[in-house]
């Protein structure tokens, strides 16, 4: 039905404006990391529900766990919404979650470096994993970004800020891109 397309397009360009807003705010993004992430999850929960809707209209099918997910969505959004608590939570936990998070990534991205080494000299091959070095500079320096992180939060608002912005973005856009 063209009415779903529009509105879940219309949802999208909402997303992408708050995208923005978040990419060019980002110590109010921070302030307030809560109550944006529960209105795009709540946004994005209806564009993911009307999807779904328009996909089992026109297909006759579709994927339950993509409704589960968009009303797992829903909930979890209106929860921060209605709930200043959780929401000062998240405002307060999410530079350490992300500090984390860089250290567990930068970890990995070493591990997949030094084995990708050693399957380059196993096989002796020129270009197979040629830039391992790249992956595990990568790695170190997330590791160092993650420690700063954790030793100093206030570095990490404005990187939250814009990563939130970027992730809302992307979300939108891939809400536009499908009913485009």
């Amino acid at each position: 039905m063209i009415t779903n397309r529009i509105i879940t397009f219309i949802l999208g360009i909402i997303m992408i404006i708050c995208g923005v807003f978040c990419l060019f705010n980002p110590e109010m993004t921070y302030m307030t990391i809560g109550l944006v992430a529960g209105i795009n999850m709540v946004i994005d929960a209806i564009g993911a529900i009307v999807l779904w809707i328009e996909i089992k209209r026109v297909y006759r099918q579709a994927n339950i766990w993509a409704l589960i997910a968009a009303i797992a969505s829903a909930a979890f959004g209106v929860f921060l919404i209605t709930n200043s608590q959780a929401q000062f939570v998240v405002d307060m936990t999410i530079i350490y979650m992300i500090a984390i998070w860089q250290i567990i990534i930068g970890v990995v991205g070493i591990v997949l470096s030094l084995k990708i080494r050693a399957e380059r000299k196993e096989l002796q091959t020129e270009y197979l994993g040629r830039n391992w070095w790249l992956i595990l500079l990568t790695g170190v320096l997330l590791i160092a970004c993650g420690i700063y992180g954790m030793i100093n939060p206030a570095a990490l608002i404005n990187a939250a800020g814009v990563f939130l912005g970027l992730s809302i973005i992307v979300a939108g856009a891939n809400i536009v891109s499908v009913v485009a």
